[in-house]
């Protein structure tokens, strides 16, 4: 299942791909900057949150799809569908991708918000991923064999860091160094705060 190429059928139903990632839905957002915690081009797989997840979020059943090798085959970039139960027959579905960053022990992801739909994008290299990127949100996560937590950012308090000069951007995104961006990650603990807690589909 791991290893098995990234084909959801489900993409194919959905004319009009609608904005945003898992916990965006519900107004959690990662943390909003305009660079990601490392370099995009030297991404790398992280097979083990490869697979579907089942969680649930105010109470309604989510399920959260990653994978590899469709739409971003010539990158090292990973794929996430969210989609969400509704009244059959509608699901609501969120399209992103993007790629994993360590920072010491840490597991983070750079969700990646793109000038195109994805399906523009289907075949590109990294280069040309890099270059459709307006910005990144990034989040928390933890992975063990049965389980994926995900935490969002606390944005009240990314705001008041910006505010006070503890780092350089505009409202609640981001605009500073890669190494300023890293050193803030490490530095505030307060930094991520809801989690969501998925359970592998097996």
């Amino acid at each position: 299942m791991l290893h098995r190429p990234f084909t959801l059928c489900l993409i194919a139903l959905v004319g009009l791909l609608l904005p945003g990632f898992a916990m965006r839905a519900e107004a959690d957002l990662g943390v909003e900057s305009n660079r990601p915690l490392s370099d995009p081009r030297q991404a790398k797989i992280e097979e083990r949150v490869v697979g579907t997840w089942r969680g649930t979020i105010q109470g309604k059943p989510y399920f959260l799809h990653v994978g590899i090798g469709n739409i971003v085959g010539q990158s090292n970039w990973m794929e996430l569908v969210m989609v969400k139960q509704a009244e059959k027959p509608s699901f609501y579905m969120y399209h992103k991708i993007g790629f994993p960053s360590t920072i010491g022990d840490k597991c983070f992801f750079n969700v990646a918000n793109v000038s195109k739909l994805i399906p523009q994008l289907r075949g590109s290299k990294t280069e040309e991923l890099i270059s459709s990127v307006a910005r990144y949100d990034i989040y928390k996560y933890e992975v063990t064999e049965d389980y994926l937590d995900i935490w969002a950012a606390n944005q009240k308090f990314v705001r008041e860091s910006i505010k006070a000069g503890k780092i350089k951007g505009t409202d609640a995104t981001i605009d500073d160094t890669a190494e300023n961006l890293i050193r803030f990650v490490e530095s505030a603990p307060k930094l991520f705060g809801k989690k969501v807690r998925y359970t592998r589909v097996k």
